[in-house]
Order: C-alpha cells, then sequence, then structure tokens
C-alpha cells in the first residue's frame, strides 16, 4: 500500500512539473537532444554512406566538389585536401541566433565553427562533424550548452543546441546528396 502512495505523489510531482514547465517555456526539464560522442564526449554526427560501385577516387572527387559549391569561401574552409588517403577537412562557422524576444524580434548570438571530415573508400565514404565552438573570447565548447548544472547555463543554450542539430543535419544531407548522386555524363559529340 505505501509503494502505491509513492507512486501516486510521484505522479503527481511529475503531472505539477509539466503544468509549470508549459506556463513558464523557460522551464526546459532537459536540454535538446544532440548526439555525444560515448568516448570523446563531444558533440558529433558521423556516418558511412555506401555507395556501390564507385571508386575512392570519384568520391573524394565528388566530396571535394561539394566543399567547392556548398561552403561561400571554400579555400577558407577547407584545411586538409589529401587526395592520396582521399581526405577533405574543413573549418567552417555559422551563425546563431539568440531566442526570440516578447516582439518575435531575434538576435545575433556570435558564431559556432566545427570541424568537417570526409574520407572516401571504395564503395563508400565517412563523414563527421565534431568540435563545434561557440566562438568567444576564447573557444567555448558547444558541449557546455548541456550542462544546466552550470551557473552560467541560460535557456538560450537549448535554442543553440536546437539550431546547431538542424544546421549539421542539413550539411549532411546536402554531402549525402551531392556525392551520392550519379551526374549525367556531358557527351561531346551528342548535342
Amino acid at each position: 500500500m505505501e509503494m502505491k502512495k509513492i507512486l501516486i505523489l510521484l505522479g503527481f510531482i511529475i503531472i505539477g512539473f509539466i503544468a509549470i514547465a508549459q506556463k513558464n517555456p523557460d522551464v526546459i526539464p532537459y536540454p535538446y537532444p544532440v548526439p555525444v560522442d560515448s568516448i570523446t564526449k563531444k558533440i558529433t554526427y558521423e556516418g558511412v554512406v555506401e555507395v556501390k560501385g564507385v571508386s575512392a577516387s570519384d568520391l573524394f572527387n565528388r566530396a571535394h566538389d561539394w566543399f567547392m559549391t556548398f561552403y561561400k569561401n571554400p579555400n577558407e574552409v577547407i584545411r586538409t585536401i589529401d587526395s592520396v588517403s582521399h581526405k577533405i577537412e574543413g573549418k567552417p562557422r555559422f551563425r546563431l541566433s539568440n531566442p526570440a524576444d516578447k516582439e518575435g524580434t531575434r538576435t545575433d548570438a556570435g558564431i559556432t565553427q566545427y570541424l568537417i571530415t570526409v574520407i572516401a573508400k571504395d564503395g563508400r565514404f565517412k563523414y563527421e562533424l565534431t568540435e563545434f565552438n561557440w566562438k568567444q573570447l576564447s573557444n567555448f565548447p558547444a558541449e557546455k550548452w548541456l550542462d544546466m548544472k552550470s551557473p552560467s547555463y541560460t535557456i538560450a543554450y537549448n535554442e543553440y543546441l536546437q539550431e546547431t542539430d538542424k544546421q549539421a543535419l542539413e550539411i549532411i544531407a546536402s554531402l549525402k546528396k551531392a556525392v551520392t548522386e550519379l551526374k549525367p555524363v556531358k557527351n561531346k559529340d551528342n548535342w
């Protein structure tokens, strides 16, 4: 009987917390979920994409073409191009916005830089986005946005995590599409 009372009390506490959170949008029970590597403890998006029948060189060239068209300043972004190991690394950036104020106005929250790595092998390529850093007076690892116990924690961090997740997923989708799609071969004789 005691256990039943405890469960009922616990249920009321949870319902109360949910009701408070709905009335006060600044109360968030957890940070926005982003993938965190179990070893490095860093926010990391990674995957391996199969592209059957395509050589490592072709996949590398497609990835390079994607870097050159996706980023506004690809020569500033790309830090490593290794055609022997079929690896490209870059350090691009994107802007963050603060949560909207009461009038719906969003202000600039600064820039986040990250490391993107693409490695090609015959029939597949691997991508990784990691090392997310909010550019402040000194580097501010984005993983700090997950620490709700920190005295400097603010609800805006949840918004930054959402924006980072959205950006990362859009980058990955664009990269996958560019590297996996078969490009039409231009035949100079058939015009």
